[in-house]
């Protein structure tokens, strides 16, 4: 009666199917490597005995072979999860199995959930993808003993102790502000600064650029994070203060510059605005927003096998590895003075 409801195992599933323990894992991760035939064997026998897939067990059982958490500091932001698409893949074809979780405890409490780690950590996770910014590096390294974790698209926070695969932030700014100068504006102001070195190396390219052309004077940063709330009352702000209004925004994300040209519309203001990111949503033609591409694939993928490679022991120091942003220019931009 006890081994009538004993659960079945993958060793289960080998021997009635014919086939050997790591073929039936690969199937079970749907790899291409598998010929249609035995794959639609193992499937069979799957579905004849009811086998359900441990992965807990699984991982338990090696780490080198197991599951890879990712972990996404804003589920909000739709540019975190282009990264993610193209870092899965990746991940997958290696033969791990991803498991995704938001790492931050809720919208209003930016501090990491350790509960998601401590699961994470509870599965052996062969490594941790990090996927935005995260204050501190410390928890992710307890969940792998130190190694394997990779952080993608956050800020230089850990480039001396860490792997970290990001944008140049700073050179994209610098282009929006260098677009913005052609077409005409000088009091051109930045809604950004907070969220992280992220924000502050956003700020560092705006000013930079501003300083270049002589217009120091000009320089002003309205604080704002990378939320579509905190675009919106930056801008409100910044249009509605007394002195020289700026005739351009400079944000510090996509989401902040949909806020930023919400209260411009409230405003009845015509003002040139652009952001970071290119999330799909900036390319529809009633928005047309003008962003910068950073190349959220390049990253993802960067990010993908720079952690493939620590697991496997590869490579020596830590990698920087910067992604080269580039201009998007849509109508949002095109506003002259």
């Amino acid at each position: 009666m006890a081994e009538s409801l004993r659960r079945p195992t993958i060793r289960d599933v080998a021997e009635r199917a014919g086939v050997s323990k790591s073929l039936v894992s690969l199937v079970l991760r749907d790899s291409p490597r598998v010929s249609d035939l035995r794959r639609q064997r193992v499937l069979q026998v799957v579905e004849e005995l009811g086998f359900e897939l441990n992965l807990a067990a699984r991982s338990l059982a090696t780490r080198d072979n197991g599951t890879i958490g990712v972990l996404v500091s804003d589920l909000h932001n739709p540019w975190a999860f282009d990264v993610v698409d193209a870092a899965r893949p990746v991940l997958e074809d290696s033969g791990h199995t991803v498991l995704f979780s938001a790492v931050t405890a809720s919208k209003s409490d930016s501090g990491v959930d350790l509960s998601i780690l401590q699961a994470f950590r509870d599965l052996c996770v062969a490594g941790l993808l990090v996927v935005g910014s995260i204050p501190d590096k410390a928890p992710f390294s307890r969940v792998v003993a130190g190694g394997a974790v990779v952080f993608a698209g956050g800020g230089p926070d850990y480039i001396d102790t860490a792997d970290v695969v990001r944008s140049d932030d700073a050179q994209g700014l610098g282009m929006v502000v260098e677009h913005l100068l052609d077409q005409g504006h000088e009091h051109i102001a930045h809604l950004g600064g907070l969220g992280g070195s992220v924000g502050q190396a956003r700020v560092h390219g705006y000013t930079a650029a501003m300083q270049s052309q002589g217009l120091a004077r000009n320089i002003r940063v309205i604080e704002a994070d990378f939320s579509q709330e905190s675009g919106y009352v930056a801008a409100h702000r910044a249009l509605g203060a007394r002195g020289t209004r700026p005739t351009a925004l400079a944000c510090i994300n996509d989401l902040a510059a949909l806020g930023a040209m919400t209260a411009a519309d409230e405003r009845g203001l015509e003002i040139a605005v652009t952001g970071y990111d290119n999330i799909t949503l900036t390319a529809m033609p009633r928005l047309g927003l003008t962003t910068v591409d950073p190349d959220s694939s390049a990253i993802g993928i960067a990010g993908a096998n720079t952690l493939l490679q620590r697991i496997h022991g590869e490579g020596n120091g830590f990698v920087h590895q910067p992604i080269t942003p580039h201009l998007v220019v849509r109508r949002s931009s095109l506003i002259g003075i």
